[in-house]
């Protein structure tokens, strides 16, 4: 036993000596250089014989860049290809290793003259944008006809607030297919199984989703409320969808002061109505468009703000007005309405409409083109009347019996008692420094109609 023991070690010694000394004798050869690869060295099925570590990576990652990936389906059916990678990889270090890992395999294949393969993982660093832009952009992950899955929901148009269950789809998820690809690209395997329950696009919350039945439950509990807004014509009752902007995420019924800030500027972009443009009927039977000055409905965004938040938070329902900051003439309107002041400069004429009845006209004179005293076109409204005043200016000052201001600038309908005609072409050498002149016989009967508050267009028309 002790002499078999013997003789078994002498083998195994023999044959480590032998071993070491081939490894010797190759490390010593004319064949082997630190910095090189062996002759016929295949790394991954690529040519890397006698090439530096450098330019082994180098041939090793153009190579693979230039492979072909194979997506099959489950009856071996090809379909689609991926070429041109357009990868880095981090393979220096498995590049600079093999001689260590696999010198006694390099020696044999030296001395035995057979080649020497090996096979690392092509561990990819980054991946350059044109290779996803082909694989996002192919037909195989756009196919027309697929259809998106869709997650459940709480359905907010119904009263109920049922949650309607999530659906399966058929088009892949993009971007996991593209991980699975680059894993792929990695693994050297280059025949990639398409598996439709694994790539397919799956809905990210199901109809059991815990948060999803607690959201449920809030909706029940606070988006049932009715909140009407009262605007004429325009009237309406938010929505649900609405409401749920309008409450803070912790589902507690708070409302969100940027939710509600939001909606409420919202609403004053769609209601407000202070200097858009308006279309209407001219003296002459023309339709015109006119836009600018001060006459509209405006909300009052800070004070509406806080109003809401108080009836949301009250869980009440509630129909009100907006609060407005500045309010129109009547009920409100986006449009001119049936009663107001007509101030045509083409025709120097105004006419009052009360009810789309026309009440009274009469020729005017406004303000003096030529001095640069024209009056502003727009839509405005009667601020004032006032009798008796003193119009004052910088080289002026004009007792008029009847007054009535019409823009912030100081510019309104007034009696002209120095005046002696009125209408024609007056206005455009001759006229005010921006006042509607109007006959001292005249301007008591349209003075006694006029409303404060009652519209004025002015502007031009064609003629």
């Amino acid at each position: 036993m002790k002499k078999t023991l013997i003789i078994i070690t002498a083998v195994i010694a023999c044959i480590i000596v032998a071993i070491a000394g081939l490894i010797l004798a190759y490390t010593r050869s004319s064949d082997y250089t630190a910095d090189h690869l062996p002759q016929k060295t295949s790394i991954n099925g690529i040519d890397c014989s006698n090439l530096t570590y450098d330019e082994a990576f180098s041939q090793l990652s153009d190579e693979w860049n230039k492979k072909t990936l194979t997506v099959v389906g489950s009856l071996n059916d090809k379909l689609a290809e991926f070429t041109h990678f357009d990868c880095t990889y981090d393979i220096a270090g498995q590049i600079r290793s093999i001689k260590e890992k696999h010198l006694l395999t390099a020696a044999m294949s030296h001395y035995l003259r057979t080649p020497f393969s090996v096979k690392i993982p092509m561990t990819i660093k980054t991946c350059g944008d044109s290779f996803k832009e082909q694989v996002m952009n192919s037909e195989f992950l756009n196919n027309p006809n697929a259809k998106a899955s869709t997650d459940a929901y709480v359905d907010l148009s119904d009263p109920d607030f049922p949650i309607v269950p999530e659906k399966m789809g058929t088009a892949i998820d993009k971007d996991r297919f593209f991980q699975a690809m680059l894993e792929q690209i990695q693994s050297g395997n280059l025949q990639m199984i398409y598996d439709e329950k694994k790539y397919n696009d799956i809905p990210k919350v199901t109809s059991d989703d815990e948060n999803l039945i607690k959201y449920q439950e809030f909706c029940k509990k606070y988006l049932g409320q009715k909140i009407d807004y009262e605007l004429g014509e325009d009237s309406f009752t938010v929505s649900a969808e609405e409401l749920s902007t309008m409450f803070d995420s912790s589902l507690s019924g708070k409302a969100s002061t940027e939710g509600v800030k939001e909606y409420v500027k919202q609403l004053a972009e769609k209601y407000n109505t202070v200097g858009i443009e308006r279309t209407f009927e001219t003296l002459a039977g023309k339709k015109i468009t006119v836009k600018g000055g001060t006459y509209g409905w405006k909300i009052d965004q800070e004070k509406e703000a806080e109003q809401l938040t108080k009836d949301l938070e009250s869980h009440k329902d509630v129909k009100r007005e907006p609060i407005y900051s500045k309010k129109g003439y009547g009920t409100y309107s986006r449009l001119l309405g049936n009663t107001y002041a007509d101030v045509d400069f083409s025709r120097q004429e105004v006419r009052f409409y009360r009810d789309g009845v026309l009440k009274f006209s009469c020729s005017v004179v406004t303000g003096n083109q030529a001095r640069g005293d024209a009056t502003p076109t727009g839509t405005y409204f009667i601020m004032n009347k006032l009798r008796n005043v003193i119009l004052k200016g910088d080289d002026y000052e004009s007792p008029v019996s009847y007054w009535m201001g019409i823009t912030p600038t100081g510019i309104g309908f007034h009696d002209a008692s120095w005046r002696s005609s009125f209408g024609g072409s007056i206005w455009r050498t001759n006229g005010s420094h921006g006042c509607v002149n109007m006959p001292t016989g005249r301007i008591p009967e349209f003075y006694r109609q006029a409303e404060v508050g009652m519209p004025v267009v002015m502007h031009y028309s064609i003629l």
